[in-house]
C-alpha cells in the first residue's frame, strides 16, 4: 500500500492499537510517516525528528478523548537504554500512542511481555520512481 493508505488504515487501528513500530533503513521515510499521520490526526504542532532529542510527546484529539502520540527514535539506543527512560510505565497509561523508529530493537522485548503492537514495514519501490511501499503486519 501506498503511504496515505497506510495513514489512513493505522487511524482505523486506533485507539485498539497503541504501539507501532516503524522498520525501516536509513532514510526511507519514518519520520516523514509520523509527520502524514500526525497531519491526519490533525495535531497543530510541527513534527520533527526525535533523532536527537529521542522522545517527542504530542497531544491531540481523537474520538472525543485525549491522546498523545509519542514519537520515539531508537537509532542510537540500545533497547535496556530505551527501558531506562520509563518506557514501561508509559505504556501503561492508555492516553499514550507510540510510533517508535527502529522498532524493531522492540519486538523481542514486547513479545516477551506479551505487549500487542503493530509492525508497519518501509521499503522503497525501485520499480515506481524510488515510491514508497508500506507493509503492516499485527
Amino acid at each position: 500500500m501506498n503511504k496515505n493508505q497506510a495513514v489512513n488504515f493505522v487511524i482505523s487501528l486506533l485507539p485498539k492499537n497503541r504501539i507501532f513500530l516503524l522498520t525501516a533503513s536509513l532514510g526511507v521515510g519514518k519520520t516523514t510517516f509520523v509527520k502524514s499521520l500526525s497531519k491526519k490526526l490533525k495535531i497543530k504542532d510541527k513534527v520533527i525528528s526525535p533523532t536527537f532529542i529521542i522522545w517527542q510527546k504530542y497531544n491531540f484529539k481523537f474520538k472525543d478523548k485525549d491522546y498523545v502520540l509519542n514519537h520515539i527514535d531508537l537509532y542510537r539506543l540500545r533497547t535496556r537504554d530505551i527501558l531506562k527512560l520509563d518506557f514501561e510505565q508509559e505504556l501503561k497509561k492508555r492516553k499514550n500512542i507510540f510510533f517508535i523508529e527502529w522498532g524493531e530493537k522492540l519486538k523481542k522485548f514486547l513479545s516477551r511481555k506479551k505487549i500487542n503492537f503493530i509492525e508497519i514495514i518501509i521499503k522503497i519501490n525501485k520499480v515506481k520512481n524510488n515510491s514508497r511501499i508500506f507493509i503492516i503486519k499485527k
